[in-house]
């Protein structure tokens, strides 16, 4: 198991939730700007209306997508969709992607509306797939190669052709950054984590100093 890689075994996906909230509010200050990276899917639905729930009149709070489907914000596989419809009535600034028909101009958009914003990475939430993928960084993809600090466009040709993704660079600066694994699909999966393979997440962890692993599986 990697050094840098620290473990919090859980009785339950709600226990992780929760177990993630109060790390993340530590690290919160009232009088400072936070940002925090969300990712899609189902997993962190119920982190994500717990933050919502304590921070809704933060409006120091900045809210970034780690990735996205190449899909208008109204189309039903949309990240961007599913954290507007949970923070969209709080205080919170979220930094919205917007869907232009090139991807690359979508990801070099998303690339300038973030920078713009965001001077320190804070946190970010990271799931990861049964494949090993982090973000949209799936096994064996062009995104996997590109030396850049922010996003690009990734054929992936999963749900949707095209994804827009964080990059290596950019997810290995952020200073708090937490894998929620959770569920018995994933129970594969999290034996590989922290191992020395060439799975997109354990690229990662390789990156950075310290990665955080949240999880209801027995490592």
């Amino acid at each position: 198991m990697m050094d840098s890689l620290e473990i919090f075994q859980e009785n339950s996906h709600d226990d992780c939730s929760n177990r993630l909230l109060y790390l993340i509010s530590s690290q919160i200050n009232d009088d400072e700007t936070f940002s925090i990276g969300l990712s899609g899917g189902s997993t962190p639905k119920f982190f994500y209306k717990l933050l919502t729930e304590k921070y809704q009149e933060y409006s120091n709070i900045y809210l970034w997508t780690v990735d996205e489907r190449h899909v208008d914000k109204n189309d039903e596989n949309s990240n961007q969709k599913m954290i507007n419809t949970i923070f969209g009535n709080s205080k919170l600034n979220i930094i919205e992607y917007d869907y232009h028909k090139d991807p690359k101009y979508s990801a070099d958009s998303y690339t300038t509306a973030v920078l713009s914003k965001i001077d320190r990475f804070n946190a970010a939430i990271l799931g990861v797939g049964e494949d090993g993928h982090i973000a949209s960084l799936f096994p064996n993809t062009p995104a996997l190669e590109i030396d850049k600090k922010g996003f690009v466009e990734n054929e992936v040709n999963i749900i949707s052709k095209w994804r827009i993704t964080s990059t290596f660079q950019l997810l290995k600066n952020v200073e708090h950054l937490y894998l929620l694994v959770t569920g018995e699909n994933k129970k594969e999966i999290i034996q590989q984590i922290g191992k020395e393979n060439n799975l997109p997440v354990n690229e990662l962890i390789r990156l950075r100093k310290k990665t955080i692993l949240l999880t209801d599986q027995k490592i």
